[in-house]
């Protein structure tokens, strides 16, 4: 399997994130993909039409595009079913907190677009103070509510921590999330220790 991606990316962390926590990292390449609005990878796009990253490409030759997509064709692959908690009491609650997790690093990367790529005179301030202001509402329902991490972990608490090192990464100084939400740093530490993070830490 080839996994297009970007080491900066919390979606395409979110997948190797999954890979090693399912024991299949060792089966996938990882090629190293840039991407950036308005400028053309014609490469990659030969690929994967949308440009966005990651996309896996499977043995098979199935191109599936989207972090999510990517992650349960991974589950599948090996029969697992605690990482979406399929079957299981708490299978819509995971889901829910993956797609919010998800949704802030959405918010957090539309900022980076705005704040390193788009033209300073073009920037538009307001925008970025309201998707900020979604991540810390995020944040802030974590700390309350942070998803388990006891045994194998699931999506959402994976997405999670992928978001929060991303926070980390690029928004040092902008998003102090550890020093608003100790209670979300206390729950992060450990999963940060975990060889699967170790090994996958942007920068």
């Amino acid at each position: 399997m080839k996994l297009y991606t970007a080491g900066a990316s919390p979606f395409g962390r979110t997948v190797e994130l999954v890979a090693y926590e399912l024991g299949l990292h060792e089966d996938i390449e990882i090629i190293a993909t840039k991407v950036a609005p308005t400028t053309a990878n014609k490469d990659y796009q030969a690929t994967f039409p949308l440009r966005k990253i990651p996309a896996l490409v499977t043995e098979e030759g199935v191109v599936l595009g989207e972090s999510g997509l990517i992650a349960q064709y991974l589950a599948a692959r090996v029969g697992d079913t605690h990482l979406f908690a399929q079957n299981a009491p708490e299978h819509w609650q995971v889901l829910s907190d993956y797609m919010l997790a998800k949704g802030m690093a959405d918010c957090a990367v539309g900022c980076r677009y705005e704040l390193a790529v788009r033209p300073e005179e073009k920037r538009w301030q307001p925008w970025v103070d309201d998707q900020l202001d979604k991540i810390d509402a995020g944040l802030a329902h974590f700390a309350k509510t942070p998803p388990t991490t006891e045994g194998r972990l699931t999506i959402a608490a994976i997405a999670l921590g992928a978001t929060l090192g991303y926070l980390d990464f690029r928004f040092d100084g902008i998003v102090d999330w550890r020093g608003k939400y100790p209670a979300l740093v206390a729950w992060a530490e450990p999963l940060f220790a975990r060889p699967s993070f170790a090994a996958t830490m942007p920068g």
